[in-house]
């Protein structure tokens, strides 16, 4: 089997209107599932001109909550990767006890709903740890339950040590492409057997 990826960027009219990107759908012969995103553009009623809110992201993030689901999507709308990191998503929240969750804010009390804004914690049900990652759907960043050594700079070798902060979380990467979301889930799996 071989597998191309090929990324462009433009607007719909552009991609519609070029040549080149019609010849190679039209030569493609291979099925393409995707989430389906389709433009966020509101016209502002004061003004009447259109206002561009990014992308929406149609169907659910995986293992986040009802509640959570407008706060999350709307933070993925600026995210260039959306796609890789729902790809993260789905592919942790598929492994046993993994639940994902909001935070409580400080002034939180009982009855109050989780904070979807920020990130989101993924934490091993049962586990007397804290979430084993810690996703941020705006940007793609990854906060893994790891300390940075020579084995995850083999294994993930766009993945970088942070010097500040939970002294237990030390490693990050940012999914901008296939390759980091691969080293994302490879690091994910080395926390969650961890935790």
């Amino acid at each position: 089997m071989k597998l191309t990826y090929v990324c462009f960027e433009g607007t719909p009219q552009e991609l519609d209107a070029s040549e080149a990107v019609r010849e190679l759908v039209r030569q493609g012969s291979a099925t393409v599932d995707a989430v389906s995103w389709a433009p966020r553009a509101v016209v502002d009623p004061e003004s009447d001109d259109e206002v561009d809110f990014g992308w929406l992201v149609e169907g659910d993030v995986p293992g986040v909550v009802e509640e959570g689901q407008s706060t999350v999507k709307a933070q993925l709308a600026f995210n260039r990767a959306a796609q890789q990191f729902l790809d993260f998503m789905t592919e942790a929240t598929s492994w046993e006890s993994v639940g994902v969750h909001g935070i409580k804010r400080k002034t939180w009390q009982e009855g109050d709903p989780l904070d979807y804004t920020g990130y989101l914690r993924l934490r091993r049900k049962g586990s007397q740890y804290g979430g084993f990652v810690y996703a941020f759907p705006s940007t793609g960043v990854i906060n893994f339950r790891l300390q940075y050594g020579d084995k995850i700079a083999q294994l993930a070798p766009d993945a970088y040590p942070l010097t500040k902060g939970n002294d237990q979380y030390r490693v990050n990467i940012q999914i901008h492409d296939e390759s980091t979301l691969r080293q994302a889930l490879a690091l994910a799996e080395l926390a969650h057997d961890a935790t």
